[in-house]
């Protein structure tokens, strides 16, 4: 919805959002997070070759793009934060364990069905899993949408075995929004240490459709103080 409002509309929608009681931004935020979700699944629900392109789409970022192959999680306990509700992680097959966190799953499970990836409903900031369980972690363009990114990333940092990757891809330098409520910078990574080290990172700009995926594809250029996405790799480190 806000995407389609000029920007001047934009800014007083968001404005009057931001000063709703925290309870109504919650709901605001979900009523916005569905309706986005809704419009991606509903094409998909009876169209198998569009699922599996979708799909498909989600391991290139999660192996190729970078520089992993389907082999460096094999055997792997993975975990996908604001996975989503269309199989983010059905390609991983060879994981021991493939789970999507989103505070929203349990509604995601209505939208697509027959997903053997497992659904666990609870919020980032307090995630359900023993310290250091995870081989690999990963938030694709979710971070700028969480509660408290702090909390989010001490969790992250909790939850991955030493040794273990995190892979973040995350929109920086937008105006905050109900749904993607903080303003994040390129030094991002930074906040991840000294529990992970980094081990490449690079930035892009944005398209005109704002399609985050789409825009790293393409490679459009990072333009330094405007809107943009960067993508790391990091390293949890060993004591």
């Amino acid at each position: 919805m806000l995407a389609a409002l000029k920007p001047s509309a934009k800014y007083l929608v968001n404005s009057v959002v931001s000063a709703l009681p925290g309870p109504a931004r919650k709901l605001y935020k979900e009523h916005h997070e569905m309706r986005f979700w809704k419009g991606v699944a509903a094409p998909m629900r009876h169209d198998q070759a569009r699922m599996e392109h979708e799909r498909s789409h989600y391991e290139q970022f999660f192996t190729s793009f970078f520089g992993l192959t389907r082999d460096d999680y094999a055997g792997s306990k993975i975990l996908d934060i604001g996975c989503g509700p269309c199989g983010s992680l059905e390609w991983a097959e060879m994981t021991a364990e493939r789970i999507g966190l989103d505070p929203l799953a349990d509604k995601y499970r209505k939208l697509l069905g027959g997903q053997r990836m497992t659904y666990r409903t609870a919020p980032s900031e307090q995630m359900p899993f023993p310290d250091a369980y995870f081989d690999s972690v990963s938030t694709f363009n979710s971070l700028d949408h969480v509660d408290d990114v702090d909390a989010t990333i001490a969790e992250i940092k909790r939850v991955t075995r030493p040794g273990g990757r995190l892979l973040l891809i995350v929109e920086i330098g937008h105006a905050p929004t109900p749904a993607e409520p903080h303003h994040l910078e390129e030094n991002l990574a930074d906040r991840f240490a000294p529990q992970f080290r980094l081990v490449s990172q690079r930035l892009y700009g944005v398209r005109d459709d704002h399609n985050v995926y789409g825009s790293m594809l393409d490679a459009i250029p990072f333009v330094p103080g405007e809107e943009g996405i960067l993508a790391a790799h990091l390293e949890r480190v060993i004591a």
